[in-house]
């Protein structure tokens, strides 16, 4: 009995490593690259396909947040850049769904991968998924002209 406990503490502290080794990582390129304009040029890059999920470019820092860190890191950005008035309330939804379906892709799949996952299956079923739900709701959502 003892030993099975030792045996999964050991396992446990493994696991844990093999997660801050993941984790921290991800959270520091991804406050670097915040300062540069990698974001600002992605966003230009995907601006076709975010318009086509209804998402304005307004919308790219706070759905990078939340697409390679998560929805608890992305959502403080989000609430942030919403009261600044320059995401509509649809907006603010659409980006919750998206995120919902597909939130820290990057950690989520390489944590995953860890205990046998394929990366590419995980990472492009999310975004398909996610891309074809925000669009379609896009869709059916219409913008109200009155509000500007």
């Amino acid at each position: 009995m003892t030993a099975l406990f030792f045996e999964s503490l050991w396992g446990a502290c493994l696991l844990g490593v093999k997660l801050t080794a993941i984790v921290v990582p991800l959270v520091v390129i991804f406050e670097l690259l915040r300062y540069l304009p990698f974001f600002r040029r992605v966003g230009e890059g995907i601006d076709p396909l975010m318009r086509g999920m209804g998402l304005s470019r307004n919308a790219a820092v706070p759905l990078f947040t939340g697409i390679f860190l998560g929805i608890a890191y992305g959502a403080g950005i989000i609430i942030r850049v919403a009261r600044e008035k320059k995401l509509s309330r649809r907006e603010v939804f659409l980006m919750g769904l998206f995120l919902a379906t597909c939130h820290a892709v990057i950690e989520d799949t390489l944590i995953f991968v860890v205990i046998g996952g394929n990366f590419w299956i995980m990472l492009g079923v999310r975004l398909v998924v996610a891309v074809i739900l925000t669009a379609l709701l896009a869709r059916l959502w219409r913008p109200d002209p009155a509000a500007g």
